[in-house]
């Protein structure tokens, strides 16, 4: 209980390693006369220091989540799902925490490994691949392979190794790694798919299939429409679906109906063909042969962290969850630290484009074989410092640690010159699941105003109600706004087909996505309902805070009806399986109050001291610590 946690806010050294001359925010004239070779080679050394000591920051996370997971922690905190803890509580998502989890695992079974990454010949990318597939016996044939070939090479010898055992399923002896890889141990083929698809360059592909963006320009009252479709297919679907899963649901409902429009002579696109394969025995010589400088310096690189960092993954065994929990956020608050200075220099590497020096064709090549980071963590953090770069009270905020990187990308829609100190000290005020609610009601109100207008957040725990829509204005109306879905290149086509069943001839595209979000939400909304009028009331989701789960509901009395409790809806609540019967009935999760606004929250009891959070509805209690 005592334990001293570290405090990132309290140093400066070793993470700000960066000078600050080279943080701050460069003029167009700077760049205009920017020597780009020197700017290169100054850049990349500091990004090729901040991701070691990213890579190592993460490892301590993942050290610490390795332990949470195995115990299932999180319920003792007050969390079914690991996804809605790491949310709330870290600002990771919970594929993130369990892909940390899931690499320090493998490197503590694998000590050749764990050595290489310790001494900088492994990047955290080349780590999380070979854990999926290396073991004991085979980790040092692995580690050849992977010493001599550059990321990508060792992702097409890792498939030829995946593709060869689903052939034969017998174990192999080893052939000459000249040849072949390794055989993958029994029953790895969903780890190893796993480790693929996270470690794919950023956006190449999702759910096993090309990633494809669908694009369509509109008139700024059609958003508010897509939002209403989407929540309405995670309501039919009992999850919290992705955006391009709703479509995938909205565009199968659309053509499952009587053909609207005939669209023989629509050109739907077909998913793209599949890209050259990769040459499994490419090295990193071949990124030289094609830069602008005689060498480039592919030495080791490691980057130490501070020692209380270090010391947050010691004697891991003897914390309690909530230790844990303490523990993990320091971890995350130092990663954070490193994490806003990669941001800031990935994006002067991008929009320089000072990669191509190197001989790398794209950005994202350049982030995975030089600095060894995952594409998506590298997209991720060059989002964020776009969405802070307009704002600079955001962006301190994030700086800081005060938001984590999902709350500040949540409220950067939002944020404008007259309202942005009230949306960040919101954001640090509510559980994400209710800060993301007030974020699309405040994009409805704004879409549905005559003008684009501000909007500042709405009163604690009021109701989030839309004014009406205009009626429509004519077809020729301005198209000011844009429906962006990024998914699998089935779903996209699938989509476009639904909305081309249903455009009209001779009116512009996308009054056939309206007319097909139209008959979506006439279908859906008229299929039988549960007859207990509190899951409506609720929005047919779980009602403890922070929970995601739409699924397995269950009615709750506040006042036990062994208690006393009456049947009135005030004393009664939605909640999930999960959280009704080991949440509440198991002492971890508290409620009283009335229902539905006026409800105290505890999470996370436990009877030697505080509960982990307090809250009001969906408002954390100012003494809890949780902001």
């Amino acid at each position: 209980m005592g334990e001293t946690v570290f405090d990132a806010s309290t140093r400066s050294t070793p993470f700000e390693i960066v000078p600050a001359e080279l943080l701050a925010r460069p003029h167009r004239d700077e760049l205009r006369r920017l020597d780009r070779a020197d700017a290169a080679l100054v850049v990349d050394g500091y990004l090729r220091r901040l991701s070691s000591q990213e890579a190592r920051c993460r490892r301590v996370l993942g050290t610490l989540a390795s332990d949470f997971l195995r115990r299932r922690a999180h319920h003792a905190l007050g969390f079914v799902r690991v996804d809605d803890y790491a949310r709330e509580r870290l600002g990771l998502s919970g594929r993130e925490l369990q892909s940390a989890a899931q690499v320090v695992g493998g490197l503590r079974e694998l000590p050749t490994l764990a050595a290489a990454f310790d001494e900088g010949t492994l990047s955290w990318t080349q780590a999380r691949l070979l854990v999926a597939v290396a073991r004991p016996g085979t980790e040092a044939a692995w580690l050849a392979i992977a010493r001599d070939r550059t990321v990508r090479a060792l992702e097409a010898v890792i498939r030829d190794a995946r593709r060869r055992a689903r052939q034969d399923a017998a174990v192999l002896a080893p052939p000459p790694l000249a040849t072949f890889a390794p055989p993958l141990p029994p029953g790895a083929g969903l780890a190893v798919d796993a480790a693929l698809d996270e470690c794919a360059e950023s956006g190449r592909t999702i759910d096993g299939e090309p990633a494809v963006t669908f694009r369509l320009r509109c008139p700024r009252w059609v958003p508010p429409l897509w939002r209403e479709a989407v929540e309405l297919a995670r309501r039919v679907a009992g999850e919290s679906l992705a955006p391009w899963r709703a479509a995938e649901a909205i565009a199968a409902e659309g053509l499952s109906a009587p053909a609207q429009h005939a669209a023989s002579d629509v050109d739907v696109p077909r998913p793209p063909s599949p890209r050259a394969a990769t040459n499994p025995d490419e090295t990193r010589a071949a990124f030289t042969a094609r830069s602008a400088f005689d060498t480039i310096d592919w030495s080791c690189v490691v980057e130490a962290v501070p020692q209380d960092v270090e010391r947050l993954a010691h004697d891991v065994a003897a914390c309690d969850p909530h230790a844990l929990d303490r523990r993990m956020r320091a971890a995350v608050h130092a990663l954070r630290r490193v994490d806003w200075q990669l941001g800031r220099l990935l994006r002067l590497i991008l929009d320089c484009r000072l990669y191509v020096l190197f001989g790398f064709a794209s950005w994202s090549t350049y982030v995975r074989e030089r600095l060894g980071i995952s594409t998506r963590t590298a997209g991720l953090l060059v989002a964020i410092e776009r969405k802070t770069w307009a704002s600079p009270a955001l962006m301190e905020a994030y700086r800081s640690g005060a938001l984590s990187t999902v709350r500040a990308l949540t409220i950067a829609p939002v944020v404008g010159d007259h309202d942005r100190d009230a949306w960040i000290e919101r954001a640090s005020e509510v559980t994400l699941r209710r800060l993301t609610d007030e974020v699309a009601w405040a994009l409805d109100v704004r879409d549905a105003a005559p003008s684009p207008t501000a909007v500042a957040p709405p009163t604690h725990g009021a109701p989030l109600v839309v004014p009406p829509r205009q009626m429509r204005a004519p077809l020729d109306e301005e198209l000011t706004a844009e429906i962006v879905v990024r998914g699998p290149a089935t779903v996209v086509a699938l989509l476009r087909a639904a909305i081309a069943a249903f455009h009209p001839p001779l009116t512009p595209a996308w009054t056939g996505f309206v007319d097909l979000l139209t008959h979506v939400k006439t279908e859906w909304e008229r299929l039988p309902r549960h007859r207990d009028p509190v899951f409506a009331r609720d929005g047919w989701r779980c009602s403890v805070p922070a929970c995601g789960s739409r699924r397995n509901l269950q009615d709750h009395h506040i006042i036990f009806r062994s208690r006393g409790g009456t049947n009135a809806r005030t004393n009664r609540l939605t909640l999930c399986a999960g959280h009704h019967l080991h949440g509440i009935h198991d002492g971890w999760v508290r409620a009283r109050g009335k229902a539905p606004a006026g409800i105290w929250w505890e999470l996370g009891v436990r009877g030697d001291g505080p509960p982990l959070l307090r809250l009001f509805g969906e408002q954390y209690d100012d003494c809890s610590g949780s902001k």
